[in-house]
This record gives C-alpha cells, structure tokens and sequence, in this order.
C-alpha cells in the first residue's frame, strides 16, 4: 500500500523585485511590482508561493477513511498526514474540519515526519484549526526546512526576511535555490548578495545565481542579469549583452523588460537608435499595465518620438500610471495640469498630484509644490510649506531647491532668517553649476 504524503499550501508568494538600478541616472525604471497570489493559489489567507497539494494516487491504491482513521490511531505518521489531508480538504465525503486535520498533522509531526512537520506550521502560520502563532510556526518550518522540505524553506526563508534576519534567510534561500534549482530563491539569493543586507556584499556570487535562473528561461532573472551587465556589477559592463537579455525577458511578455527595452532602442543603448520600435515595445509595456512604461509611453505622445504628437493621449497615460501611484506619473500628470497640457488647465489639481509625488520623495515635485505654496498657486499661499518642501528637496541635491531655500533663509520667508545658512544653500547650488546661485552669492554677499 502506497504512503500518500500531501502539501499543504505554503505561507507566502515570492516577490518578484527587481534590484535597483544604481550609477546610471537616465535609466528610468524601477522595479515590477509582486504580483499577488490569485484566489486559485491560496487557501483561507495562506498564500501558495510555488506547490500546490500533491494530488493522491489512484483509487484503488488510496485506502479508506476507515482504514486511514485505523493506522492512524494505531501511530501511523503516514496514516495521519494522510488523514489530515483529507480532513483539511473535505475529501472522500468527508466534511471539512480545520481542528481535525491540524491535530493529526501535529501527531504526525511529533514523530518527526517531515511533510506533517510542515503541514502543522501552515496550521499555526494561517490560524488553521488552531491559534495562530508565527514563532511556532517558524519552529515546524525551521525543522521540516532542515529535513529538506522545500516549501518549509522557502516559508522559513519569507519570514526570517520578514523579520530582519537576513543572513540566516540567505541560508535558507540557498538551500532551497542549490538543492530543489527553485528560480525564486535564486533570485531572491542574489538580491541580498547585492544589497548587502545579509552580510558583505557579493556581486560576482550574485551574478551566478542570476545567470543560473536566466539559463533556465527565467525572465525576471533575466531583467537583472541584464541589470547588473548596464551597470557593471559583478560582472564586465556589457551594453550588446544587456540588450539581448532584455530582449529575452521582453519576448516573453515580461513588462519591465519591454520597457528597459524600448529605452535601449530609445537611445541607442546596445542596438542601433529606432524611435518606432522603442514605442512599440513601450506600449506593451503599458498596456500590460507597468506604470513606468505607461510614464514612458505618454513622453513618446507629448514629444512625437515614434507616433505622432497627441498631448491628450499623453496625459490619459500619465493618469494611469499616477492611479497606480507611481511618483514620475503623478509628477507628469501635475505638470499637464499646470501648463494646460493635454488636459484642460487646474492648479489646484496640479497641487493635488504634486503633492502626491511630493510625499514619495520625488525631488522634482518636491521643488514644483514649494513653488506653487510660495506663490500661492493652486490654493492659499503658505511660506513655511514652502520652505519645508524646498528642504526636503535641497536634501535630495536640488540645486534649484538649494537656491530657493537660500532665499528663504535670506529673507526669514516660512523660516527664521539665517545669513549664514543662505550663504552656504547658495554656495552649495553655485557649485553644482547653477548661474542664478552664483549671482546670488555676489549680490548678496558679495562673493566672486
């Protein structure tokens, strides 16, 4: 008689980020977002990263209840996954029960069986017909996860991460990334290997997980690696084998590739300049629904590069990237409304979004929204906002920012008046090349 060992769901799915792209400041794209689970891939709030139940055998090599129910009492671990499974599912005209089946994965548990082992941290992960309790469950996951189970070391994984215990994490991500060739853990593997979180950063090892997952076709590997060959990390810079990566990933109905792409054929970055095949990969990407794509689409509308000049369309792109939060689009979107641009005219709705942006940190915004409070622009002037707006902006390197904030400060406006600390914001924009900044510095201070 065959052992029927079921999975359960496992905790959460794997995040499919992106590494941002640092040392290359006209790249414009940031990362996909995580795409959530759909209602087929989970169960009572417990998200299914990459298994599904294992499905039993045969019905004339499936015992009965009965005889499940038989072994089980009898000590069978087998018996009691077996019959937990069946309990969790509501299987064989059997009524679920959610306390049933968590108590017979804890017996088996206790006998050391690996897959109940994990089945009960599910349990005590999602408050399964029991109390919920994540330390417990990390405890079941962590001992199923060093039996092998790959689920448990993915979900132990998720969590340590979770909780800032990203060294150990790694070693999870690593195990289950060499020994079950999981492509999310790979990925997952090199982006703390990159980002330094779990320890020295390691970009060379970083690169080979990458590559490992990119061989296997796995496109959001492949974004990376194509990542790390723009910007030379971990690996010799590579422009014409970053372009091949992304055509790769983009082929295969990836989004963020598509775009990266169109910017590579945009200017000419690995392939010959083509304005007409840049649009037509930013379009898919937005109309896949990636917000930096939708931003990029919308410039080749304001600006006429590969379609023809259409600012209405322009600004419904922007506004489908700004619905979706994303700063570049709320800050497109602003502008539209401040110099009537495919939308009819509103400085208050040019505010609103600069606002929105603002929040997000984008400096741009920050600089524009101090402006419209200093002016009284889209509602009631308000000069200390304005100054708190130049600030964050300056703090970002602004020097336009630098030099507004130096007025304020120069001229006590929503601040206290501060000569000294106007010299140093009009010093600071001056040698970052800006003109008005040096005659600024002379006039009042009277500085060469």
């Amino acid at each position: 008689m065959r052992c029927i060992r079921p999975i359960l769901v496992a905790l959460v799915s794997l995040a499919t980020v992106s590494v941002p792209v640092h040392g290359f400041s006209l790249w414009p794209f940031r990362k996909a977002p995580a795409v959530e689970p759909s209602p087929e891939t989970a169960i009572d709030g417990v998200k299914n990263p990459s298994s599904v139940p294992r499905a039993t055998a045969p019905a004339v090599e499936t015992p009965s209840v009965e005889r499940l129910e038989k072994l089980a009492k009898e000590g069978s671990s087998g018996a009691q996954l077996a019959l937990g499974k069946i309990y969790y599912d509501g299987q064989a005209g059997v009524k679920k029960d959610p306390k049933k089946a968590a108590a017979l994965f804890r017996q088996a548990a206790e006998q050391g069986n690996a897959r109940a082992l994990f089945n009960y941290g599910v349990c005590l992960d999602g408050g399964i017909g029991v109390a919920k309790d994540a330390q417990e469950a990390m405890a079941y996951y962590r001992r199923a996860a060093d039996l092998g189970v790959s689920e448990a070391q993915l979900n132990l994984a998720i969590m340590l991460e979770e909780r800032g215990a990203y060294a150990e994490a790694l070693t999870y991500y690593r195990r289950l990334a060499e020994e079950s060739s999981h492509l999310g853990a790979m990925r997952k593997v090199a982006d703390l290997l990159l980002n330094g979180k779990a320890g020295a950063r390691q970009p060379a090892e970083a690169v080979r997980y990458l590559r490992s997952a990119a061989e296997r076709g796995d496109s959001r590997a492949q974004v990376r690696l194509a990542d790390c060959y723009q910007r030379g990390e971990g690996v010799r810079s590579d422009l014409r084998e970053m372009f091949v990566l992304l055509t790769l990933a983009a082929q295969d109905g990836d989004a963020e590739a598509q775009a990266k792409l169109a910017y590579c054929y945009a200017k000419g970055m690995g392939t010959a300049p083509n304005s007409d095949i840049a649009f037509a990969w930013y379009q898919r990407s937005a109309e896949a629904g990636y917000a930096p794509g939708q931003v990029a689409l919308g410039n080749c509308y304001l600006q006429g590069q590969g379609v023809e000049r259409d600012p209405v369309k322009a600004a419904e792109w922007f506004r489908r990237a700004a619905e979706q939060a994303d700063s570049m689009g709320e800050f497109s979107l602003a502008v539209a409304y401040e110099l009537g641009r495919g939308v009819t005219a509103d400085a208050a709705e040019a505010v609103r979004w600069y606002r929105r942006a603002a929040e997000q940190g984008y400096v741009l915004a920050q600089y524009n929204l101090g402006v419209a409070c200093l002016e009284g622009r889209g509602g009631p002037q308000d000069l200390a906002e304005a100054a708190r707006w130049f600030a964050a902006a300056a703090q970002q390197g602004s020097p336009e920012a630098l030099l507004a904030l130096g007025k304020c400060l120069l001229n006590g406006q929503g601040l206290a008046a501060d000569r000294e600390r106007a010299r140093e914001c009009f010093r600071r924009a001056a040698e970052m090349g800006l003109p008005a900044a040096s005659e600024a510095l002379r006039t009042h201070f009277g500085e060469p």
